[in-house]
């Protein structure tokens, strides 16, 4: 299915634009042309956005649900680098890096509304609102120290700490406990740097402390506070 603009959500109305580099670009004027340039798709769980190696078409906007980014080893290994949320850009690095392919592939992990803007309608909006270039550079640097803090906590972090911290962040509100929905336990083993059985183990030990429980392919959070002290823990 094609991008559309009649599926581009309003982003005056979105419950996610304060997340969004829309509400950076301030201007009114802006703010319109930004929501009248973009098209969008909907994307079920496990398709692809784009290509790793691939030339960048554009850039796109998680207007809801979450995407991985991820880069692939000649064996077919993924290695997950980020995990966008509503609000996010994808694909902008690579279109401002001399125009060079994907460095990694983006997949929803759940049904998910990117909205996209073509390179040279983007190009255009940052030539004439220069303070969209600004709001840019900010969502860049967001990037920069998200991975910055990745690294630190691959480094100093132990394993329990990072799993905990990964539940956390794809945790969902839900009665009577929040929930971490059909999210495949390799998937969060990538998140967390951890290899499958190490988080398969944890997940254990987590579920006998009555941490979590598992339901089907989702894993019900029954004690947040528990979950936070060990997200909170460094080595």
């Amino acid at each position: 299915m094609p991008f559309l603009k009649r599926e581009a959500p309003n982003c005056q109305w979105c419950p996610y634009k304060k997340n969004c580099l829309y509400d950076l670009l301030g201007n009114a004027e802006a703010k319109k042309a930004w929501r009248e340039m973009r098209l969008a798709n909907r994307f079920k769980s496990g398709e692809a956005i784009f290509h790793e190696g691939t030339r960048p078409q554009g850039v796109y906007v998680v207007c809801s649900g979450r995407v991985k980014i991820y880069k692939s080893s000649r064996t077919g290994q993924q290695l997950i680098t980020r995990i966008e949320s509503p609000g996010d850009l994808l694909g902008h690095i690579a279109l401002l890096a001399d125009e060079g392919p994907y460095t990694g592939s983006a997949e929803a992990l759940e049904t998910s509304v990117i909205s996209m803007a073509d390179q040279k309608t983007f190009m255009d909006f940052l030539a004439n609102f220069p303070q969209a270039a600004r709001a840019l550079m900010l969502e860049m640097a967001r990037d920069v120290r998200r991975g910055e803090n990745k690294a630190r906590d691959i480094a100093f972090k132990p394993a329990r700490g990072r799993l905990a911290d990964i539940l956390i962040k794809m945790m969902k509100p839900a009665k009577p406990h929040p929930l971490v929905a059909g999210i495949k336990r390799r998937d969060l083993a990538e998140m967390a740097g951890l290899t499958i059985e190490t988080a398969v183990r944890l997940l254990k030990d987590f579920e006998e402390r009555s941490i979590l429980r598992k339901k089907e392919k989702d894993l019900v959070i029954l004690d947040q506070e528990k979950l936070r002290a060990m997200a909170a823990s460094a080595s």
